[in-house]
């Protein structure tokens, strides 16, 4: 009579578990390649909010870099006012659920630095910053709420957080879909929110890219507006328009008004403009740049972080 050796093999319940909460987590981040989202800016400012901007996040792929770790490839692209296009390289820690992004500078371990945790909970406090990064990684996120709702057209659940950086703002992923919305103040407020998602080939919402053929801009009016990115290192955009020919100036100024840089001194025709800054060799700091035309002037607020 033959005998049988029966082997039984254990596993912790919490493998699967942790495993299994991981999996389901990763969907308030989904970053596989392919993935596609747009996404509106509205400025609060008095007297009454107007649509300033719009701008798409494509995952191109992966990247290995310099520091042995893999990175997903996000490629911003402005779609009006401006054309701008910038990367951002992340990842997600398959144990911490934490999000890092990476950035090549020396004061940070392996080039890179938290913005997020997919673990987090209501009430919970992580040593991170997605909006005001400042280079040392002091500043903290809060995780304000966990609540359902709906989202283009879905009903899922968001987080909300609350990011305690000097620059700041409220921020929210969406289950399904990501990052879906921020708000941050300075001399102004600004909200975004996600108006069209292309998740795993599945699409909500409705396109900007293929509805919007040209800048929102009211008729014989003058528009100085916020640079892009802000804060900076060490290029950013400065986009403005004129309702009519005139003698544009715009320069910039350190804190204690000194003049540093004048990017702009001509006669332009009516229309729509962007002109780049590069303060490489400048030092970190807050900056100002103003803009002259005719008798209009404007001056707003720029932060180069290097």
């Amino acid at each position: 009579m033959k005998k049988y050796l029966f082997l039984l093999i254990f596993f912790p319940s919490y493998l699967y578990s942790q495993a299994d909460s991981l999996r389901d987590l990763l969907n308030f981040y989904p970053l596989q390649p392919g993935n596609y989202w747009e996404y509106k800016t509205i400025s609060q400012q008095l007297p009454y909010p107007t649509d300033s901007s719009a701008y798409s996040v494509e995952v191109k792929g992966d990247t290995l870099l310099d520091n042995n770790k893999t990175y997903k490839i996000l490629m911003f692209k402005g779609i009006y006012p401006t054309n701008y296009i910038y990367y951002n390289y992340e990842r997600i820690d398959s144990l911490s659920g934490c999000i890092y992004r990476y950035k090549k500078d020396t004061s940070f371990t392996n080039n890179e630095y938290k913005i997020d945790s997919l673990y987090a909970q209501s009430g919970d406090t992580i040593n991170s910053s997605r909006e005001g990064f400042t280079g040392q990684g002091y500043f903290q996120t809060i995780c304000s709420s966990i609540a359902s709702t709906t989202i283009l057209g879905i009903a899922t659940q968001v987080k909300t957080f609350y990011d305690l950086s000097y620059i700041g703002g409220e921020y929210s992923l969406a289950k399904g879909f990501g990052y879906y919305s921020s708000t941050s103040c300075e001399f102004n407020c600004w909200s975004t929110y996600m108006v069209y998602a292309k998740i795993s080939g599945i699409e909500y919402g409705n396109k900007i890219i293929t509805s919007v053929t040209k800048n929102k801009i009211t008729s014989g009016s003058y528009q100085l507006y916020q640079n892009y990115p802000n804060p900076f290192n060490p290029t950013t955009v400065i986009s403005y328009s004129i309702p009519k020919e005139n003698i544009v100036t715009i320069k910039v100024f350190d804190i204690l008004g000194n003049e540093v840089a004048s990017l702009v001194n001509e006669e332009k025709p009516a229309g729509k403009y962007s002109v780049n800054f590069n303060a490489s060799k400048l030092s970190s700091g807050i900056y100002f740049y103003r803009m002259q035309a005719g008798s209009f002037v404007e001056a707003k607020k720029l932060i180069l972080l290097k």
